[in-house]
This record gives structure tokens, sequence and C-alpha cells, in this order.
């Protein structure tokens, strides 16, 4: 079982691959709906080909790569849960993947560790901000790893100065999913 969050890694590498500098997650569980909605943005270049060849398990944008995207396999499992992904233009000028699936569906995988995997892109690439946001009914908590990290090191910064930040926002996100009482 492959869980949600891994997908969002595989979007997120996607972004950080095309060159953007900051990609936002949004998770939103809205129960009374019976609704999942898990977004990945960012303020990249956007897509090259149309959504259909994205979407297809073998369109890569590595040289000598057989396997694609990743997003073959989340939009299956997401069609799985009763859902739909879509691709389309970000707020933030670059490539949007939203999906939606039903939250109690019984083929829907668990959303997974999202702070660990938030947290380590941020260790592994320190010159990219998160920005996670995290819904649940009406209220929310937004994160950023810019402001979990207090000491204010410009992008770029050394490892040291991004293992700290991805620290704090792994904690952040962590407190905020309890606080709204999420799923997962």
């Amino acid at each position: 079982m492959r869980e949600l969050s891994l997908h969002v890694l595989d979007l997120v590498e996607n972004s950080v691959r095309a060159g953007a500098g900051v990609v936002a997650v949004t998770v939103e569980e809205q129960p009374e709906r019976d609704l999942l909605a898990i977004s990945v943005e960012d303020d990249g270049p956007g897509l090259a080909v149309g959504p259909e060849q994205a979407l297809d398990p073998f369109y890569t944008t590595k040289e000598g790569k057989r396997t694609g995207l990743g997003l073959s396999l989340f939009r299956q499992q997401v069609e799985m849960a009763g859902g739909a992904v879509e691709l389309g233009r970000s707020a933030l000028g670059g490539l949007a993947v939203r999906a939606r699936l039903g939250l109690g569906h019984v083929d829907r995988y668990p959303l997974g560790d999202l702070a660990g995997t938030l947290a380590g892109t941020v260790a592994a690439n320190p010159g990219i901000e998160i920005r996670a946001r995290l819904a649940r009914g009406d209220r929310e908590v937004h994160v950023s790893s810019a402001e979990a990290d207090p000491a204010g090191n410009p992008a770029g910064a050394g490892g040291g100065a991004a293992r700290a930040a991805a620290r704090r926002l792994r904690q952040r996100i962590t407190e905020g999913i309890a606080a709204l009482g999420m799923r997962g």
C-alpha cells in the first residue's frame, strides 16, 4: 500500500526538478461532504505538454528514464477512491495538481507521514520554500518552511540551517494535523 504522502512527495519532487522555488501543498478534509482534497502547486515553468501526456505512465522529463512522473499512479489511487485528478495553472504561476476523493471511501489509502515528507524535502533542498495549508471543516492551519526558520536564513542557506528549518516544519505540521483532528 502506498500512502498518499508518498504521491505528494513525487509531485513536490517534480516541482523541484522543474526549477520551482515555492511549492504549496494543501490537504483539506471536509467530513460533512466526505471529501479529501489534495493539491500541490508551484511557481515553476508549468507543463510543456498537455495534461493527458503528463499523466501517461511513460512520460518523463528525465533523459534516459523509462518511467513517468508518478502522476499516473496518483491518478489511479485517487480514482480507486471515487475521485479525480486535474492538472492546471497554479495561482503561483506554475503547475497545479489537484485531487478530490472520498474521505471515508473504503479504497482510500491513508495520508501517511505528510510532516516527514515535506520536512525531508526542505532538508534535501535548502533553496525551496514549502508552504502547507491544512484544513478540516471550517478550521485551517498555515505553515511555511520560511516561517519555520526563525534565524531568517536566506533560501539556499547551508545544510545545517535547512535541517533545523525542516525539524521545525515537521513539528508545526504535526501539531497542525493534531489540532485539526485530521484523519490522515
